[in-house]
């Protein structure tokens, strides 16, 4: 299975064109749309955004995204994947919305307990783990060299050990990592044109890419 793995949108109409771009080139299976689909808003461009996708979709909210881009994700195309677990292929996708408290009180923010408490309630071991905020500790560093990731995401890889963790939130983040049997993916703002392409055949292969 291929997936273009985007992130961080944040209203840019280029970035629409862009995700065309790298359909046509990279020729993905899926599409999976990792958060701050808008800058606070509309919901609306988010519906929009998403049904101009044409392929397979996945969408979570990030913490920039107000609560009613959740409906928004819901009347579009694409497959709602916060809070849920959707079968793909022969995987199983574990998605979460929203972030960690920031100190800049953005819309959608959740409590650790939470993200663990939702995490908990749908990880099943082999399952890919897609959330907007990045676990604590990987691709999490901001550009003051801080880690701002969740400490309970970070609990729930523990406990799972996913092979693959999609996040996204920090920007300047943008990177691939692993640690024992977890490869941490990071894609970048698409905002500047940033993806990640993930091949999952038995083995993850990240190509970080840029339009």
């Amino acid at each position: 299975m291929r997936i273009l793995a985007i992130a961080d949108v944040h209203g840019s109409k280029e970035a629409r064109k862009k995700v065309d771009a790298q359909i046509r080139d990279y020729i993905p299976n899926i599409v999976i749309v990792d958060g701050d689909i808008t800058q606070f808003g509309p919901p609306a461009w988010a519906e929009e955004f998403l049904n101009s996708i044409m392929l397979k979709t996945l969408a979570l909210p990030g913490n920039c995204d107000p609560r009613g881009v959740l409906e928004a994700i819901e009347n579009s195309q694409a497959i709602p994947l916060h809070a849920k677990k959707v079968d793909v292929g022969d995987y199983a996708v574990v998605g979460l919305g929203g972030s960690n408290a920031t100190p800049f009180g953005t819309p959608f923010e959740l409590s650790e307990d939470e993200i663990y408490s939702a995490l908990d309630d749908l990880m099943v071991e082999g399952a890919l783990l897609v959330v907007h905020a990045p676990p604590k500790g990987h691709v999490d560093k901001t550009s003051s060299q801080t880690h701002s990731g969740s400490q309970a995401i970070a609990d729930i890889i523990s406990k799972y050990s996913p092979p693959l963790v999609i996040s996204a939130h920090i920007h300047e983040a943008r990177g691939v990592e692993r640690e024992g049997a977890t490869t941490y993916v990071n894609p970048g703002p698409a905002s500047r044109g940033y993806a990640a392409v993930i091949d999952l055949n038995g083995e993850v292969k990240v190509e970080l890419i840029q339009s």
